[in-house]
Formats: C-alpha cells, structure tokens, sequence
C-alpha cells in the first residue's frame, strides 16, 4: 500500500464507527461512516446472512440505488431486499437468503450520508467511483473476514451507471495492490447507462402499448431529437433540463403514466417537503419530485428518521435521512444525461475478466427494455456477435409461472424480468431472487 493510502487509511480510522446489533429480528449486523474527502462522509449498513454459520461462505453483495439521491439503507432496504418491509415485518423474499448484504448511501449526501459543505458534494461519475472505493476498503478493514468473499455489486437505475465506473475503478485499486477483495461481477438493473438510448425509445414503447396515438408519438419523437442534439453540442445541462420537459410532455399525454412502472396509476408524483430543498420554479423541480423526491415518502422518512435513526444511535444531530437529496440530485445534472457505455466495454474486455449481468423490467419505463437492448447493440465487445446469435432461455420463478428470460455468452449476461417495472424486486420478488441465485451460482446454470 503506497503512502497516501496509509494516510487516508488512518484518517478514516479514526472516523469509522461500528455497531453490531442483534436487531429486530436477530440479525447480525454492522454499519458505520467513513470520511471519504474532506467535508464528505458516507454511511454504510451491513446485513450477515443467517443462512449459516459460516456467514463468509455466502457471497458479499453491495446495492447501489438511484436517483441520484436515492438512499440504499432505506429504499432498498426496506422496500425492496433487505430483511424487514417498511412495517419492520420480516420479508420472505430477502436476498439474504442467498447472501450477506451491504447498502452504501451513495452519493455523499444521500440517505444518511452528508456532506459539511455543499462543495464536497460529487459532480460527476469519476469522483462517486473513488468514494465508493474508499467506502469499500475501510468497509473490508472493519470487517475482513469478508476479503476472500466472492463480492458482487448490484444496482438499480442511476445505481447501474455509478456501478460501471465503480467497477472499472475497484479492478484498478486490486490490480495495483490497493484493497484486497474478491471481486466477481456487477448486476445492472434498469441502469441509467445510456440516457439518450432510453430517450429515444420511450415514444415508440408508448405508442405499441396504446398510451400515445400517431401525433403524440411524432411530438415525443421532435422532442427527443432536440435531446439528441443538445448531447451532440455537449450541451450536457441543457440535456437533462430537455429531459425533464418530455417527461411533463409525456405526462400531460397520457394523465400521468407512472415511470415506475406502466400498469400503475398513481397519479402526479409528490416529493416529501423535507427532503426537497429545490424552488418549485427550479427546472429540475418535477424531475426530482419524479425520480427521487417519491422515495422519501412520508411513511419511509417517518421511519428512518425516527426508529431506525434511534436504532443505528451513531447519525450526527445535525444530519436528516434524505435532507441533501436535492442537493445531490442538482449537483449531479451536468452528469446526468452522459452516457457510460464504453465504461461497460472496458468492463468487458477488462483481464480480471468479472461477470456483467443486466437485468431489465418489462414494465419499466423510465429505463425501457427497448432502449437497454439499443445500447447493448453499441457495445464494441469483441463477444457481442456471440452474444446476439445465443440462445435466449426462460426461466421460472418459485411458482409455476415463467419469471423471465435470460441469454448468456462467456462473462455478459441478459435477464428480461416479466411484470416488473423499474424496481425489480419490488414488483417481482421471486424472479428476482431466481435470478440473483442465478448469477451467484452460474456454474448451475450456464
């Protein structure tokens, strides 16, 4: 380990606060921050698996939630696979069933992660990337039994796009000898990859499934070229304000088609007003009431604020579960609409040689299955022909129904996930733990 590491490693040191508790429903537990840079501090929570007692027998598998500001140790905790729902009742579909689970509110500044002064706050991919791996490597100094681990990074959404360049930037920091770890793959969920991609697909995807007629379809296709053409100038602001726009466009043709999930009708979103700092007049208002402010609904807020902010007893007074979301959100729009496929194709041509899996929702619209196949088509993957001509192979859920279909070839891999839209394991929870155990145990069956 070279000098700045063991420097940064002291500092983080004396920062870390571990907790290990019984929890409500007996499980092994561990969480704490770590002081990534100056004025920026992210929180983690680790769940063991009781599955056995030789918990390290069982992969290591980080979630990274969206947004961005989307917090993993409440979102995707609670609501999605961790071992309590959001009424604290024990989940029969929680992935620890297969593994031990680590949540990372990232970036700084999401969920219980803060920041002291509003510049420490990440803008763009490269710096959420080294922070995720300072966070791993104090994580895996606290709790080393977990280094020889097969580790796995799953994610949804804008999750999948800091996932990709966290990869690239953790294969570097084993390679150099930086942190000792025993990385095997990541998991893109409904990922934010290639935002124009997804733009340009949401039309024709709404038209098939009768939501846009002939006109409406043209109107949202104009709308999206300007889109195209903003990324060409590197207009990269502008981008993600024109995005925000075909979304009210699109919400004001189809009475408020829910993102999420196509089948839902829930109406306009609503943001909690704690977590939304933004002026109603700010042009990323309605985009961030859409795409995070949701995921601090009172009900969740109420409960990480309160029970589970008494329980983990180490969060500083001054620091609210979800209060600099907004922050985050705004910080991050110039970053916002880049794409990262070409982070994926070093991925994949990469000597470590580690498993890309990607996972769709059929009913996602925010990230449609149209325009995730779109970008996979753009890789430059010297396996992507192979990939093409493969067999594509259902698979089932515990019941007797089919949970989705999955085509495989060498280390990428392709999951279309039925009657789920952009939460997975929300809206299908047994295919996605089908699939989960799929890709922790490929040898059984690919």
């Amino acid at each position: 380990m070279n000098s700045t590491c063991v420097a940064l490693f002291c500092s983080l040191l004396t920062l870390a606060i571990v907790s290990v508790s019984s929890g409500p429903v007996e499980k092994k537990e561990a969480w704490g921050y770590v002081n990534v840079r100056k004025d920026a501090y992210m929180f983690w929570w680790l769940y063991y698996t009781d599955r056995s007692e030789d918990y390290t027998s069982y992969p290591l598998v980080i979630w990274l939630q969206g947004g961005p500001g989307v917090s993993s140790t409440g979102y995707g905790n609670f609501m999605e696979i961790g071992p309590l729902d959001w009424n604290l009742k024990p989940r029969n579909s929680t992935w620890l069933n297969k593994a031990n689970l680590l949540f990372i509110d990232n970036p700084v500044g999401t969920g219980f992660s803060y920041v002291t002064n509003t510049s420490a706050l990440a803008r763009d991919n490269k710096q959420i990337a080294k922070d995720l791996v300072t966070t791993l490597y104090s994580v895996l100094d606290t709790v080393p039994e977990f280094q020889k681990t097969p580790l796995y990074i799953f994610s949804e959404s804008y999750g999948g796009k800091m996932t990709v360049d966290f990869a690239l930037a953790l294969t570097q920091a084993i390679k150099s000898k930086n942190i000792t770890c025993n990385f095997k793959g990541i998991a893109l969920g409904d990922s934010w990859i290639s935002p124009l991609d997804s733009v340009f697909t949401w039309g024709s995807y709404l038209y098939t499934l009768s939501l846009l007629d002939k006109p409406q379809l043209a109107a949202v296709k104009d709308f999206a070229y300007k889109i195209k053409l903003s990324l060409l100038h590197q207009q990269y602001k502008q981008a993600t304000d024109q995005y925000g726009q075909l979304q009210d466009i699109i919400g004001n043709f189809t009475n408020n088609v829910d993102w999420y999930n196509i089948l839902n009708n829930e109406g306009p979103p609503t943001a909690n007003n704690t977590v939304n700092k933004l002026d109603k007049t700010h042009p990323l208002y309605k985009m961030f009431t859409r795409l995070v402010g949701h995921t601090y609904g009172d009900t969740l807020s109420d409960l990480m604020n309160g029970p589970i902010r008494k329980k983990l007893n180490d969060i500083p007074k001054n620091v609210t579960w979800g209060g600099q979301s907004s922050d985050v959100f705004d910080t991050l729009s110039e970053d916002f609409m880049k794409n990262v496929i070409p982070s994926v194709d070093q991925l994949l041509a990469n000597e470590s040689y580690i498993d890309v899996n990607v996972y769709t929702g059929q009913l996602d619209l925010i990230v449609d299955t149209p325009g995730t196949l779109n970008w996979i088509d753009k890789l430059t993957w010297a396996g992507l022909k192979g990939f093409s001509s493969a067999t594509r192979k259902p698979f089932a859920s515990s019941s007797t129904q089919t949970g989705g279909y999955v085509k495989s070839f060498k280390q990428f891999r392709l999951f279309w996930i039925l009657k789920a839209g952009h939460m997975i394991p929300a809206d299908a929870p047994e295919a996605a733990l089908q699939m989960l155990d799929m890709i922790l145990s490929k040898k059984k069956y690919f």
